[in-house]
């Protein structure tokens, strides 16, 4: 199964410190930011949209986050803005990542690679810019096929985020989802619980033909 796969490809990766991450021989470094911001808006005017999360659907089916590998002679911060210019386009410059933003870093001895985890805060007008430049990209169309949001609400049961959470996540793109979104506060733990306990629920169902 997809998700099984994913899940199965996210434990490859094992929680490293910077610093460490840094010193490893061989290995290739990838940046990558989940973008939010805070949103008013109600779907049906029932469910609270509560905040906008910026992923992306890749070139290879799978979502993830903006950014991508740091090129020889840049630092981390370098690559990934340079990686987000590339796939949101020149709006993106207005708010650039440093350091301050980082979160965790992560890496697989199998296909030596460390990613480089970060997050920002941003104003809402600024994400929809964000999300409407996306198109005129470099990578739009190509690496990048689009910009998709990740719902935080829970519709008819187990739709909506529970739902959400069984795509095929590239890399460990779905535990960065889950730990960012509790580290910013954006959920809480039991909800991200509860979502995780909805969303295996309604994976059995479709495994055994109820959906």
């Amino acid at each position: 199964r997809d998700c099984q796969m994913a899940a199965t490809m996210a434990k490859a990766f094992k929680l490293i410190a910077r610093e460490e991450a840094l010193k490893l021989v061989g290995y290739r470094h990838a940046c990558h930011a989940m973008l939010y911001a805070p949103c008013a808006e109600k779907l049906f005017d029932t469910y609270p949209v509560r905040h906008a999360i910026m992923l992306q659907m890749r070139f290879d089916g799978m979502i993830g986050f903006p950014g991508g590998l740091v090129d020889e002679g840049e630092d981390l911060e370098m690559g990934l803005n340079r990686e987000m210019a590339e796939e949101l386009g020149s709006k993106v410059a207005d708010i650039q990542l440093t350091v301050d933003h980082y979160l965790m870093s992560h890496h697989s001895d199998k296909l030596k690679l460390c990613i480089h985890f970060y997050t920002k805060g941003i104003d809402y007008k600024h994400f929809v810019q964000l999300e409407r430049n996306s198109t005129s990209a470099k990578d739009h169309g190509l690496e990048v096929l689009g910009i998709i949001r990740c719902p935080l609400y829970v519709w008819r049961e187990e739709l909506g985020l529970p739902a959400f959470l069984l795509n095929n996540f590239v890399g460990n793109a779905r535990h960065q989802l889950l730990y960012a979104l509790e580290h910013e506060g954006i959920l809480s733990s039991g909800e991200i619980q509860s979502a995780l306990k909805l969303s295996e629920q309604l994976r059995q169902k479709k495994d055994s033909g109820e959906v």
